[in-house]
């Protein structure tokens, strides 16, 4: 019986503890002074996985998956100057 209480906590537990992962973790996604670098942080893992599609593929021309990776990174980090180049301050004004 003992045994079964201390799995039945362990499982409440990871529970919990899953719900405050999801909470700081939604957390760092919504703050506007971090999304810069999750939606870098995007971009590069699209660039990567490309990458290393292409690598363990045939050597051939890259495939749909391939290059939608590469287009989704490009389109990241494209939209990251933009907002940015819009939110500069102006200087000399």
């Amino acid at each position: 019986m003992a045994l079964l209480r201390r799995v039945v906590a362990g499982v409440r537990a990871v529970g919990r503890r899953t719900q405050r992962d999801l909470a700081r973790t939604w957390s760092v996604v919504t703050d506007p002074g971090s999304r810069p670098a999750v939606l870098y942080g995007l971009a590069l893992a699209a660039a990567a996985a490309s990458f290393l599609l292409f690598l363990s593929g045939d050597g051939g021309a890259p495939d749909g998956v391939e290059f939608g990776l590469l287009m989704g990174s490009f389109g990241t980090v494209l939209y990251m100057s933009l907002r940015q180049a819009g939110t500069a301050p102006r200087r000399g004004r």
